[in-house]
């Protein structure tokens, strides 16, 4: 009569299996133990066992499985010639699941154009099993950190994430950073946060007029992104625009000139204005050159009136006028005395 044993299973953190088995026979004759190790995905191992002279033998048995023997199930079979009472013996030891491993990880940042206010983690993860992954998420503006988000992945080989945080304001000007981590590894993503230049005013000092429309223009900006300023000149009928782009600095002073002929009594003026828009709004100037002299009224020539000749009426001869001449008596004539 055979009975045989088989103790517990142990696996060392080298990865070796260790068990003890026991075998008691009825004489001392020759005995065959036959010991086979399996685990799924091995090769496995079967070892034979000689035994005689005794009645009960007791025997250490090792399999090396190598390094990586987490989650898997190691079974150790004994059996013997004559075959023992009862059939063969086993014993088996289910080890932990392996810690999933994280074999690939990457994420990209990102923050939509102003005002936005919500910054937006994207993750990818790639792992080596299906356990838990625990991931973190630190955000971090010029360095100083500002938030952190976690999470724990688990289910599947492969996962993509989001993790997201808001600002109470939009943070121009700073770089915006994330800091990953999963598992083993961590990656970092960066971005700048541009923020649209903000312009507080724009005005226009005193205009020029000798020579031509000569006209000195600030702007006040919140940033030192690039503003674009655009003066128009309107003198009577004629026109002209002048554009240039400001940066670098927030206050900017400039002389803007327009050549043109201004005749007496022109009306003028000049228009500047800021993309974006300035918060004052578009700056106007206007006016006009001083008025023409009034013209007198030509003057024609007094001309004197054509004098007729003076015509003296006819005067109607007097009596005596009409008289005829009284005649000196004929001494010849009759009637005559001296």
């Amino acid at each position: 009569m055979l009975g045989v044993t088989v103790g517990e299973i142990t696996i060392g953190e080298n990865g070796v299996a260790t068990s003890t088995i026991g075998l008691r026979t009825s004489g001392t004759g020759a005995v065959t133990a036959i010991a086979t190790w399996s685990a799924p995905g091995e090769d496995g191992r079967t070892e034979r066992l000689n035994l005689s002279g005794a009645g009960s033998y007791t025997q250490r048995l090792t399999w090396s499985l190598g390094e990586r023997t987490c989650g898997k199930t190691v079974t150790l079979t004994v059996t013997t010639l004559p075959a023992p009472t009862g059939g063969p013996r086993s014993a088996s030891v289910t080890l932990p699941a392996c810690p999933t491993k994280v074999t690939a990880l990457n994420v990209t940042l990102n923050l939509p154009a102003a005002p936005a206010r919500t910054a937006a983690a994207r993750v990818r993860v790639t792992a080596s099993g299906t356990g838990e992954i625990p991931v973190s998420a630190r955000f971090a503006v010029n360095g100083d950190p500002v938030a952190t988000r976690s999470a724990t992945l688990s289910g599947r080989t492969s996962y993509g994430e989001t993790f997201r945080h808001v600002f109470r304001t939009r943070p121009c000007g700073s770089t915006l950073s994330v800091q990953v981590s999963a598992g083993d590894r961590t990656d970092t993503a960066r971005v700048s946060v541009p923020c649209p230049p903000r312009v507080r005013q724009v005005s226009i000092g005193e205009v020029g007029t000798k020579g031509g429309l000569s006209a000195p223009v600030s702007v006040t900006a919140g940033g030192t992104q690039p503003v674009r300023l655009t003066v128009r000149f309107r003198a009577g009928q004629s026109t002209h625009t002048r554009t240039v782009t400001l940066s670098g600095d927030t206050s900017y002073s400039r002389t803007f000139a327009y050549e043109v002929r201004l005749p007496c009594g022109t009306s003028w003026s000049v228009t500047a204005a800021t993309t974006p828009a300035a918060a004052s709004g578009t700056a106007t100037r206007s006016g006009s050159t001083p008025k023409c002299p009034e013209e007198e009224p030509t003057k024609e020539p007094t001309k004197e009136p054509t004098k007729e000749p003076t015509k003296e009426p006819t005067k109607e001869p007097t009596q005596e006028a009409t008289k005829e001449p009284s005649k000196e008596p004929n001494p010849d004539s009759p009637g005559t005395s001296e």
